[in-house]
């Protein structure tokens, strides 16, 4: 019987130790994360997985392993996110800057949440960080950009992360201003910033044109050095890796800039205009747009005098330098809507469409989308401002808004 029970007592030891080297190895297992996998789970379908994710769901995995690190943190991973539908990911948003032109501190950037209401959106969050807001605020591929003070500041909304870049200090022009125009690549995956320096003497056409490369060690690099001097506008369209603005090389003469993207190639064309109309640079109003998939000039300057006509003059060959246009009428009902007081359109990324934003802050705030395909304006009223920022003298403060559609973007820049 002493024998039978030192057996037991044998048996029972030796499954004990058995459960706790298996409870070691799996500790192990968990601890190294370097080479921790899903036991039999096809890393493909990991990863089409995760790219479905929300946004920071995603930012949550990366500080789970560094093999899930290393993964949702590769350009291929970063990419799909941004290209797979998400029935996750949120519906298209609006940011808005508020500048205090007085202390940069108080600025703020809103943005709004996905609303089931077309008629109306409601800014409930906060984005704000330190050195944040600033004018012409713009949107590509999920990140945003701003200038404050003649630096450039790259945001992302889902990461959090904001690039503020370094001053040009080797300008020839001085004084002079600076308009920032965010693109990427897409044969190389690159993001690159480019920047146009002119003279604050508007009458000078004094030009510089740099661009910076948003990678590990990047820099300003002058370009296109012989390129006609120019005086851009700050609102731009990208299409088919070309880059294009509106600018003016003197005070009569308005035309269209491309910029390639990859080769970094600028070339111009001047804009049309009806016979008999005279250009000035204080005179012209208009935009570029995305019409019907091309390049479009939305040319509003005789908006308010003609009761709501505007004329839209499409880029349809640019080696033939061949122009088509159009003229669009608002409709009778809508028409005051715009012209009783002072709007300002702004493209967006959708096609086909416009923002109307009204150059004044008043209370209650709201703007207009232009569907250009029906011609139809959609009013949608904006809650959630500051009211502080209501009361605030005109000249003291600065706001813009950005219409940004549902893709997030997880990149983040390395400096």
């Amino acid at each position: 019987m002493g024998l039978t029970f030192l057996h037991a007592i044998s048996v029972q030891d030796k499954r004990m130790k058995k459960r706790s080297r298996r409870r070691r190895r799996r500790q192990r297992e968990i601890q190294d994360s370097n080479t921790w996998v899903a036991p039999d789970f096809p890393v493909d379908l990991l990863i089409q997985i995760l790219a479905r994710l929300h946004a920071k769901s995603v930012m949550r995995f990366k500080c789970s392993s560094k093999y899930l690190s290393s993964l949702l943190c590769s350009r291929y991973f970063c990419n799909l996110f941004l290209r797979v539908p998400s029935q996750l990911q949120p519906q298209p948003r609006i940011y808005m800057t508020l500048l205090d032109d007085i202390s940069y501190s108080k600025s703020v950037l809103l943005s709004s949440a996905p609303s089931t209401c077309p008629s109306s959106v409601v800014f409930d969050q906060d984005l704000t960080l330190r050195r944040m807001g600033g004018y012409s605020l713009r949107s590509v591929r999920g990140f945003m950009w701003f200038t404050i003070c003649l630096e450039a500041c790259i945001y992302n909304p889902s990461t959090r992360q904001l690039v503020v870049l370094p001053f040009i200090e080797s300008s020839n022009i001085d004084p002079y201003n600076v308009i920032h125009f965010l693109c990427h690549d897409p044969v190389n995956d690159q993001y690159k910033l480019l920047c146009v320096i002119m003279s604050k003497d508007i009458q000078m056409f004094k030009s510089e044109l740099w661009v910076f490369v948003l990678e590990a060690g990047g820099s300003w690099k002058r370009v296109a050095k012989d390129f006609h001097p120019h005086c851009p506008t700050s609102l731009e369209v990208t299409m088919n890796g070309v880059l294009y603005y509106l600018a003016w090389t003197d005070s009569h003469t308005f035309v269209l800039v491309s910029f390639d993207i990859m080769s970094e190639e600028f070339n111009m064309i001047q804009v049309p205009r009806k016979a008999g109309d005279v250009l000035t640079i204080l005179k012209v109003r208009a935009i570029l747009i995305n019409y019907g998939g091309k390049v479009a000039v939305f040319d509003y300057t005789y908006f308010r005098r003609n009761n709501g006509k505007l004329d839209i003059w499409v880029m349809e060959d640019w080696r033939k330098k061949e122009w088509s246009m159009k003229t669009m009428a608002l409709q009778p009902s809508q028409v005051h809507f715009i012209t009783r007081n002072k709007w300002r359109p702004k493209a967006i990324s959708l096609k086909d469409n416009v923002m109307w934003i009204p150059q004044k802050l008043t209370s209650p705030f709201y703007y207009f989308y232009h569907d250009l395909r029906i011609n139809d304006l959609k009013k949608v009223e904006v809650k959630g401002i500051p009211a502080r920022y209501f009361s605030m003298p005109e000249r003291t403060r600065y706001f813009d808004i950005e219409f940004m559609d549902s893709g997030e973007n997880i990149l983040e820049f390395k400096q």
